[in-house]
C-alpha cells in the first residue's frame, strides 16, 4: 500500500474547503470518502470534493474500500466518533481538541492499544512556519536560556457567531470555556511543544460568561508563561525570552501563509525568513506516512490528552 484512503467525517465548509483538499493533494493520502448521517448530504459532500464513496456514518463504511477516518465534528462527538472507527479497524485523525475531558482521551487511547491501529490528533500548528523556524532557533540555542513566554491565540467571536456556537455544547466547560477549547488549546499545545511540559497553573483570569481565559503558567524548566485566549479580540503573538535574546511573532498561528518571527540579540532585531506553507497539507503527509509505516505521530494521542489534562488545569484553576 502507497497510501491511505481517508474518509473525511463531517460536512462544515472548513471540512469540505480546507481539509478535503489538504487530504487529497498530500503525499501518501487519498481522499477516498465523504461521511454524514444525511445520506443526501454525504453525496453531495463527496461529489463537491471529488470523493468516489460517500456513507451515512462510521458503522457503515465499507473497509476494504476506507483505510482510516478524519473527524471534523463537534467537539462532543469526538470521542465516540474515534472509538467507534477505531473498533472497526480504521486509522484515526480527530481534529483538536481531542475530547472534552482527559477520560474521554483515555478511553480513545484504550480502543487505539485494543485495536492497533493509529490515533493522532490534528494539532495542526506543529507545522506553522514561525513554530518550525522557532523550534530550531531554540534548538540551536539562538536565544539561550529561556527565561518567560508569552502566546496568544484569540479569535473575535460574537455571542451567536457560527465559531462559538459550533465549538462546545450548551453546557460543561467547553461551553463555559470555549475560547480556551478553540484556540487555547493551540497555543498550549504550541508552547509546550517548544519549551517542555506545565509543571502547574499559578492563576488564571476569567469571564467564563464570555468564554475568554489568560493564565500564567509554570514550565518544569522554570519558565513563566503567560497565555490568552479570548473570544473578545484578535490576538495572534507570541515572545520567547532568553539570557542572550528573544524570539518573537505578530502572525505564529494561520492556515495557508508564511507568518512572522524576529530575532533579537544584543539590540540587533533580524527578521527570519519563512517560506508560505499549507499546515493542513504537512499534517496529513506525515499522519498518512505514520499509518503505513506503524510508526508514532509526533501529534499524537498521548500529546492530545495532555493538552486536555493542561486545559482541565486552567479551568480547575479558575474555578
Amino acid at each position: 500500500m502507497s497510501s491511505i484512503r481517508w474518509g473525511l467525517v463531517g460536512t462544515s465548509d472548513f471540512a469540505l474547503d480546507w481539509i478535503a483538499p489538504a487530504l487529497a493533494r498530500a503525499t501518501g493520502s487519498t481522499l477516498a470518502a465523504a461521511i454524514s448521517r444525511d445520506p443526501s448530504r454525504a453525496a453531495a459532500a463527496a461529489a463537491r470534493v471529488g470523493a468516489p464513496h460517500a456513507f451515512h456514518s462510521i458503522e457503515s463504511i465499507d473497509t476494504s474500500l476506507i483505510d482510516g477516518v478524519v473527524l471534523v465534528t463537534p467537539n462532543s462527538a469526538h470521542a465516540a466518533g474515534a472509538i467507534a472507527a477505531l473498533r472497526r479497524g480504521l486509522h484515526v485523525i480527530v481534529e483538536k481538541p481531542m475530547a472534552h475531558s482527559v477520560a474521554e482521551c483515555e478511553q480513545m487511547i484504550t480502543a487505539a492499544d485494543a485495536s492497533g491501529r493509529m490515533l493522532a490528533v490534528a494539532h495542526c500548528m506543529e507545522w506553522a512556519p514561525p513554530v518550525v523556524a522557532a523550534r530550531e532557533l531554540l534548538t540551536r540555542g539562538a536565544i539561550g536560556s529561556v527565561r518567560s513566554a508569552r502566546i496568544d491565540a484569540s479569535f473575535l467571536a460574537e455571542p451567536g457567531s457560527l465559531r462559538r456556537d459550533g465549538v462546545a455544547p450548551a453546557t460543561g466547560d467547553a461551553a463555559a470555556f470555549g475560547a480556551l477549547y478553540d484556540m487555547g488549546v493551540h497555543a498550549i499545545d504550541t508552547i509546550t511543544r517548544l519549551l517542555g511540559p506545565v509543571a502547574r497553573v499559578q492563576s488564571v483570569r476569567t469571564d467564563s460568561g464570555d468564554g475568554d481565559a489568560v493564565a500564567e503558567l509554570e514550565l518544569a524548566s522554570g519558565v513563566s508563561v503567560h497565555l490568552s485566549s479570548r473570544w473578545s479580540t484578535d490576538e495572534n503573538y507570541f515572545e520567547i525570552a532568553g539570557d542572550g535574546g528573544a524570539l518573537r511573532s505578530n502572525e505564529w498561528w494561520g492556515r495557508d501563509f508564511a507568518g512572522h518571527l524576529e530575532l533579537e540579540r544584543s539590540g540587533v532585531t533580524e527578521q527570519i525568513a519563512l517560506e508560505r506553507a499549507n499546515v493542513y497539507d504537512a499534517q496529513f503527509a506525515h499522519l498518512s506516512s505514520c499509518a503505513l509505516s506503524g510508526t508514532t505521530p509526533v501529534t499524537s494521542a498521548q500529546r492530545g490528552a495532555e493538552n486536555i489534562r493542561m486545559m482541565q488545569a486552567v479551568v480547575s484553576a479558575a474555578r
